[in-house]
């Protein structure tokens, strides 16, 4: 039974796994069936495609053959238009050749005409520079010859006013302004020396009894001053006109004055005397008397509300709102000698040296730069320039450069020099003071006046119209030191112009003949 089990469960089975296989190929049948199916209708509509893009190609042979027709035909035009274009480019370089030659045909006959233009330029600059030249050389010859006329007419007036032929002497002198003032030519020695003769530039008064030591100013007019002696006078002037009037402030012959220092703000004189005392003056008063423990008090030198009295071998201070000497001390060395310099006292002793008065304590010593004994020193801050006197008439100039110049015109003992700009004053005992142009490459004293005795002192006026001196005598010089009051003096005092026979005799035929009185010279 079981046996028969068994085998009816393997043929079920066996039977189970036969319709499972037939299902199972029925299945891939019908799949491979329908595959095939969907490829037959895959292939239909590949070859419907096929023939619509045969069609299409077809087309789009005529369309592309159509466009190789057009783009040949474009070609064709395209080529034309390049062999036109070419054409035309050709041709535009012929132009631009031929423009170019043109242009340098241009440029070259341009450069020609520039040429000519230049070199007729420099024909004619050459003619103008030789007549520049030309007119040049007459201007210096007429320049030179005038000059040269200036300077003999001047000699001629020298001589004429010493032979007492003033009016002559005026009308020559005259003359030769005009000429120097045409020609800018400087005053020369004798220039000024014949200006100063016929301008009749100097006055003279005598009105002390002693060596007159020191001249001071009240005013910035020039019309008040004072001065002192050695005879013990200190005397008050009032010059207005060409006049001066005179009176007395101090007159004791105890007293031997050498310096002198006004005080504008307090109407306040002081005199030093040589034999040690200081005399205050108020309100033309004498106020007070001091005694100085300095022997040979020889100068005063203000230090702001203080001064410096100076002896010969010593110096004190003395307190101007007090009137009181505060103090007092001796120097190892003699002082023969006391200026100024750089706004501080300078003195200069008998061994060759200098010492500059910073304070009252502080003295700086140095050695003179040149070799003698210096009586006079001077300088200038503007001008970077110094001058040394020496007691032998000599005089030593140092430029701004630092070149010395060894200058003579004196014949004794330097007493004082002033520098003003390019103008130097010096004085000396040979009784001469001089004027120097220091701007003139050779240096040449101008006598400005002589007196008969040692010449000590002198100062300008305020305005440095004249200067005023002392000297020995006693007298009291003034002399006009300004060119165009000169000039202006010797102008009203020419009254008549050269006849003919003068003008030839004096100036010469070759000069035409002009008028000369009234003209006005421009000097200045």
């Amino acid at each position: 039974m079981k046996r028969l089990t068994t085998i009816a469960l393997a043929a079920l089975l066996l039977t189970t796994a036969g319709c499972i296989a037939a299902m199972l190929l029925y299945n891939r049948e019908a799949n491979r069936n329908e595959a095939l199916e969907q490829r037959i209708k895959q292939l239909a509509l590949q070859e419907k495609q096929a023939a619509v893009m045969q069609r299409v190609n077809a087309q789009m042979e005529e369309i592309a053959t159509e466009e190789r027709h057009i783009s040949d035909q474009q070609r064709e035009a395209a080529e034309e238009q390049t062999r036109v274009a070419e054409q035309e480019r050709r041709h535009a370089e012929e132009q631009t050749r031929m423009a170019q030659q043109e242009r340098q045909n241009a440029l070259e006959a341009e450069y020609r005409a520039v040429e000519a233009s230049r070199l007729a330029q420099n024909q004619r600059a050459i003619a103008e520079q030789q007549r520049s030249e030309a007119e040049l050389s007459k201007r210096v010859a007429d320049t030179l010859g005038y000059i040269a006329l200036t300077r003999s007419l001047c000699n001629t007036a020298v001589t004429q006013y010493m032979a007492g032929s003033h009016e002559v002497a005026d009308i020559l002198t005259y003359t030769a302004m005009l000429f120097s003032d045409r020609y800018k030519s400087q005053l020369s020695p004798t220039a000024y020396r014949a200006l100063a003769l016929a301008s009749q530039n100097k006055n003279v008064w005598n009105k002390h009894k002693g060596n007159v030591t020191d001249i001071a100013f009240f005013d910035d007019q020039g019309h008040d001053f004072v001065s002192c002696s050695t005879y013990g006078e200190v005397l008050r002037h009032h010059y207005q006109a060409g006049k001066l009037q005179t009176s007395t402030l101090v007159s004791d012959a105890r007293y031997d004055f050498r310096d002198v220092f006004i005080d504008r703000t307090k109407n306040t004189l002081y005199a030093i005397s040589r034999t040690g005392h200081l005399l205050v003056i108020h309100d033309n008063k004498l106020l007070k008397v001091l005694t100085v423990n300095v022997p040979k008090l020889k100068k005063l030198e203000p230090a702001a509300s203080q001064m410096i009295l100076f002896g010969e071998q010593g110096m004190a201070l003395f307190d101007m709102a007090s009137n009181t000497i505060v103090k007092e001390k001796q120097l190892p060395y003699k002082i023969v000698t006391i200026c100024r310099y750089d706004n501080s006292p300078i003195l200069f002793d008998d061994k060759g040296n200098q010492y500059i008065v910073k304070t009252f304590d502080k003295i700086v010593k140095e050695k003179v730069p040149v070799k003698g004994q210096t009586t006079a020193f001077a300088e200038s801050k503007n001008q970077h320039v110094k001058a040394y006197g020496m007691s032998d008439g000599t005089i030593y100039y140092f430029n701004r450069q630092g070149k010395v110049t060894k200058l003579s015109g004196h014949l004794s003992r330097i007493s004082k020099i002033k520098i003003d700009g390019i103008r130097m004053y010096t004085s000396s005992y040979d009784g001469t003071l001089c004027l120097w142009m220091t701007n003139m490459e050779k240096m040449e004293p101008n006598t400005l006046f002589t007196t008969p005795g040692w010449i000590v002192n002198f100062t300008y006026d305020p305005k440095k119209i004249s200067i005023w001196a002392g000297d020995q005598k006693g007298n009291i010089t003034e002399a006009c030191i300004s060119v165009p009051v000169l000039i202006e003096r010797l102008k009203n005092k020419v009254k008549r112009n050269f006849t003919q026979e003068e003008w030839n005799y004096y100036v010469g035929k070759g000069i035409p003949y002009e008028t000369i009185k009234g003209k006005e010279v421009g000097r200045k």
